[in-house]
């Protein structure tokens, strides 16, 4: 059986395991997106609570990833059409380049 106190980790290991500073994580802690418990003077957090921040993290980035693209997407549609072709960035940059010596 798992004890309360075998879930909770200290903020130290919550920032190893989520890739993040210790001081992001009592930011997490203090703008109440993550909770915590003070045992003495030191903060801890439970496993699962970390892991699901994470997981609602990560799903925002995939949302937020995926309305960018879409939005790219439309520009890109849109200056085609304006246009009357599909414009080269790539080229456009180096045409830049080697226009400014």
């Amino acid at each position: 059986m798992v004890t309360q106190q075998e879930e909770l980790i200290t903020v130290r290991q919550a920032a190893m395991q989520s890739g993040r500073t210790a001081e992001a994580v009592r930011r997490w802690v203090r703008e109440g997106k993550l909770p915590a418990e003070k045992l003495g003077n030191q903060l801890f957090v439970r496993k699962s609570d970390l892991a699901l921040l994470l997981s609602r993290r990560a799903q925002m980035d995939r949302t937020g990833q995926a309305d960018v693209l879409e939005a790219l997407k439309s520009h890109r549609e849109r200056i085609r059409r304006r246009l009357g072709r599909t414009v080269d960035v790539l080229a456009l940059l180096d045409e830049s380049r080697e226009s400014h010596p």
